[in-house]
């Protein structure tokens, strides 16, 4: 019966016992009041799974997959999930019962009364049992401290998936900017082309005497300033491909080789994108950088619990049971059968301030910690804003940028008219033609600065424009 009644007091324990400390809810804050028909739940293709096959590239779709397998900073992410995972199941196991067996010989000597005989005899003991061990958990202490796992390994599942959203991110921005600069060095590689074939007609002409050779120089000025731009934008176009390939985790060998895989051109990636016009009003729920500062805020919470329960008694059962015997063939015989139960209370009276300066340092980190999920959701909105603000911007941009350039590729085509008529020298067509080239540099640059802004759009929503429903796992 006595065995019986403890064991029924240790599940009651196991599954009553009360949780100390404050209950986590979500801070409320001041958020943007959500539209009747949120203009962000019509854009449903994509997820942050796969939100940059936006773009329809197939290279693009193949070096983000690379990079998910092989970059270091996502796969050290990934480590630490899975020790926070460990970590969540070792917190688990303190609220269960511990068991285990043990066994064991020995032989020693016993001294006699020395009144009697004064001698000693030797003696033997072999014993085998098993125990179990159990806290009960009537203050919720180890609840506690299993909440925090559990919430901490969320945060650390969340900052994994933000490492995944900026890695996938930082890869279609390196590949943009190395089709902007294969862009820009087609051009500039056009233009001097165009140059050369000027230079040759010229030298031509001073040799015939037809021309001066203040024009002559002119020319050949212009032209070694665009060779110079040939030789910037290939050195760029270089380091961008080799950054390019160790972002995407690369070998050394693949990285000497830099970046060779072909892909849609500059023009062809410039889709037209219609953007959400307003904030998703589930956006704390989308970014993985305000989830995982949201676990960290939970733990906490849990720990304040855990810290105040530590001011309360601490009641432990122990049991054995098993055998032993002075011979070890009589081990396991019925009279060699023995059994004991045991509980202790431990209470803590003075340890100098060490347990309210603890509950006082867990409340003090749960207010650093709400601070910080308060800018992460600070942050977050602020990049969305920017970000929608940026998607139109830029397309604005890019517009003017196109009108630009379409006019002075017009103008150019009409001054090389009007200068082989003899209407305008060749001082004013190289002058239309210096601002032909910046402006077609400038259109690459604005449709770059167009794709960036996709790019931090879907990066700010969490990496799309719907939130993936695949559920979080715990263990």
């Amino acid at each position: 019966m006595r065995r019986c009644g403890l064991v029924y007091l240790a599940v009651v324990a196991l599954f009553w016992g009360c949780a100390l400390g404050p209950e986590y809810a979500r801070p409320v804050l001041e958020l943007p009041l959500a539209p009747d028909n949120d203009s962000a739940a019509q854009f449903a293709p994509f997820t942050a799974e796969g939100w940059w096959k936006l773009f329809e590239d197939p290279t693009l779709d193949c070096i983000e997959q690379e990079a998910l397998l092989h970059n270091r900073d996502l796969k050290g992410a990934m480590a630490r999930v899975e020790e926070a995972r460990a970590l969540a199941r070792v917190a688990l196991a303190d609220r269960l019962p511990a068991a285990g067996a043990a066994s064991g010989a020995a032989r020693g000597r016993l001294l006699e009364d020395r009144d009697m005989d004064g001698g000693s005899r030797m003696y033997d003991a072999f014993e085998a049992f098993g125990f179990a061990s159990f806290e009960l958990d009537l203050w919720g202490k180890y609840r506690r401290l299993d909440e925090a796992a559990r919430a901490e390994l969320l945060a650390t599942e969340s900052a994994r998936d933000a490492v995944r959203l900026w890695l996938t991110a930082d890869v279609a921005q390196f590949y943009f900017n190395l089709r902007t600069l294969e862009a820009q060095t087609r051009i500039a590689r056009e233009q001097l082309a165009s140059y050369d074939r000027t230079l040759e007609l010229y030298r031509k002409r001073h040799a015939a005497g037809y021309t001066q050779e203040l024009d002559l120089r002119r020319i050949e000025a212009d032209r070694l300033a665009t060779e110079a731009l040939v030789y910037q934008r290939e050195n760029a176009l270089s380091q961008a491909g080799t950054a390019l390939a160790l972002l995407i985790g690369r070998s050394p060998r693949a990285l000497v080789l830099g970046f060779t895989e072909k892909g849609k051109s500059l023009d062809e990636l410039d889709l037209p994108v219609r953007l959400p016009e307003n904030i998703p009003s589930d956006l704390l729920g989308r970014r993985p950088d305000i989830r995982q500062q949201e676990g960290m805020l939970m733990a906490a919470t849990a720990r304040i619990g855990a810290a105040r329960a530590a001011f309360f008694p601490s009641i432990s059962l122990t049991g054995r049971n098993g055998f032993i015997s002075s011979d070890f063939q009589d081990l396991f015989v019925d009279g060699a059968n023995t059994w004991n139960f045991a509980g202790s209370l431990t209470q803590p009276i003075f340890e100098g301030g060490r347990l309210f300066a603890l509950e006082k340092a867990e409340r003090a980190r749960r207010e650093q910690m709400l601070t910080l999920y308060e800018q992460a959701v600070q942050n977050a909105f602020r990049e969305t804003r920017d970000a929608l603000v940026a998607g139109e911007k830029t397309a604005q941009a890019q517009e003017a940028s196109l009108q630009r350039a379409q006019a002075m590729r017009r103008s150019l085509e009409l001054s090389r008219k009007q200068h082989a008529r003899g209407y305008i020298s060749i001082i004013d067509v190289l002058d239309i033609q210096r601002q032909y080239l910046r402006a077609e540099l400038e259109l690459a640059a604005a449709r770059q600065a167009r794709l960036d802004s996709i790019i931090a759009l879907c990066r700010a929503l969490g990496g799309g424009w719907r939130e993936s429903t695949a559920p979080v796992r715990i263990y």
